[in-house]
């Protein structure tokens, strides 16, 4: 556990320190799968899907605020819109518009959520989402949340009547509007999900938020097992076209991620719970005092073995000895000396 706690801190300090870098990584590939997701689901347009144009909007994107990641991916969908009907587009248009005035007024902070939400729904894990908004933010974030299922199922409405939108020609505009107007009004799944999601969105915050033991582990498990028991049932009674398999691994799996979210947010020790109790002039106050599990990150010691370099010894100095002379005073040095020396014995 120590050891994954020190990961952690590490991890929160390198992000602390490349936070100005991260970020634009972030709104990139967010960016970039969000694009990729949408041409592989739709591709009508084919200058959208070149490589070249997905990756200059999504380099584009990651400079920009993030918002702005919201809007080039609800005007890539209507291209594609336009490109396989322009009823089609004009359907989408209508209920892009009334999203985003939703998304505007309520929660404009959770942009990453409006994204978010369809590529799980790509990834078959689309349980997480409520739970994780229940843990990390309010109701309230329930709007974002819807606007990603609706443009979810709106994009999975036209991929799967492509061949009778081909089929028709100009003139059958107004059957078209009709399969749009009743693929969004009529689809039990799409509701049922919604309702689903919210509902365990407020009953995971509701539990997160209770003075009790291991809140945030109840509030994953009630949660998960609220939102698969009451798809299951939606299924059995309504006759709706959820897989179960899928439900129960895509359950499973965002158990792992939701245990994740909470040891990275929210990992305490109840172990040294302390109960305090004080009062003002007006009141008395009861505090339940729960700390957390921080440790400090180990900070790295270098030794630095230099190898012993042996002692150069210092140049003698040399020896200046005074001779005169009939001309003057003439220096000689000792090894001169020695020199004429040498060469007087050889003769």
């Amino acid at each position: 556990m120590t050891g994954l706690l020190e990961i952690r801190e590490s991890l929160k300090t390198f992000y602390a320190r490349n936070e100005i870098y991260l970020n634009p990584c972030v709104k990139f590939m967010i960016a970039l799968i969000s694009l990729i997701v949408v041409n592989g689901s739709m591709g009508y347009m084919t200058l959208l899907k070149n490589p070249v144009v997905v990756l200059v909007i999504a380099l584009m994107c990651s400079f920009m605020p993030k918002n702005f990641i919201v809007i080039v991916a609800a005007f890539w969908v209507l291209l594609h819109s336009y490109s396989l009907a322009m009823e089609c587009a004009v359907v989408v248009a209508a209920v892009f518009v009334i999203m985003f005035l939703l998304y505007f007024r309520y929660t404009p902070k959770h942009t990453m959520v409006v994204l978010l939400t369809p590529l799980m729904f790509a990834v078959k894990i689309p349980y997480a989402m409520p739970v994780v908004l229940g843990l990390l933010g309010t109701p309230l974030a329930g709007a974002s949340l819807s606007c990603g299922v609706v443009v979810y199922y709106i994009i999975k409405l036209m991929s799967d009547n492509v061949t009778v939108f081909s089929a028709m020609d100009a003139e059958s505009g107004s059957q078209k509007f009709r399969i749009m107007l009743d693929g969004i009004l009529d689809n039990k799944g799409m509701f049922v999900t919604l309702i689903v999601f919210l509902l365990t969105l407020i009953l995971v915050y509701t539990i997160r938020r209770m003075s009790i033991d291991n809140a945030w582990t109840v509030a994953i498990i009630a949660g998960l097992t609220t939102n698969a028991v009451l798809l299951l049932v939606c299924e059995f009674v309504l006759e709706l076209q959820f897989s179960v398999i899928a439900i129960a691994l895509g359950t499973f799996i965002s158990f792992g991620i939701c245990i994740l979210v909470q040891f990275l947010e929210f990992n305490v020790d109840y172990t040294r719970t302390e109960i305090v109790q004080f009062e003002d002039d007006e009141y008395y106050y009861y505090v339940k005092a729960v700390p957390k599990n921080i440790i400090a990150a180990p900070e790295k010691k270098v030794k630095r073995i230099n190898k012993q370099h042996k002692k150069v010894p210092a140049k003698q100095e040399k020896q200046v000895t005074t001779i005169k002379t009939s001309h003057g005073v003439s220096r000689t040095t000792v090894k001169q000396d020695q020199n004429k020396k040498n060469r007087t014995k050889q003769d």
